[in-house]
């Protein structure tokens, strides 16, 4: 889901699929997702514009918010000519995802 929706952000002219996409989890037991791409990149001027005009980044960033309230952080990193990173930070739901099994 997460994926999908930054891959839709990824979708502009000279834009390319994630060159890298990994998890880690942090000491405090937070799960960070790191998704980069080597595309165009954002221009300072639309930055801010990122979560209107994109339908893929506000639709993970409402997903997020709705799932885990406050408790996450979206982060956006973005050189013209580069590429993109977009990381996103969650609680690790190991423990719940344990119990299901």
């Amino acid at each position: 889901m997460v994926l999908q929706g930054v891959q839709q952000a990824t979708r502009l002219p000279g834009s390319f699929f994630p060159l890298r996409a990994r998890g880690t989890t942090n000491s405090d037991g937070r799960l960070r997702i790191e998704i980069e791409d080597n595309g165009v990149g954002i221009s300072e001027e639309k930055m801010p514009h990122v979560y209107v005009e994109g339908i893929g980044l506000s639709n993970v960033r409402e997903r997020l918010r709705v799932l885990y309230g406050t408790d996450f952080h979206l982060d956006i990193e973005s050189r013209p000519g580069e590429g993109t990173v977009i990381r996103i930070e969650i609680p690790e739901l190991v423990s719940t995802m344990q119990e299901v099994r």
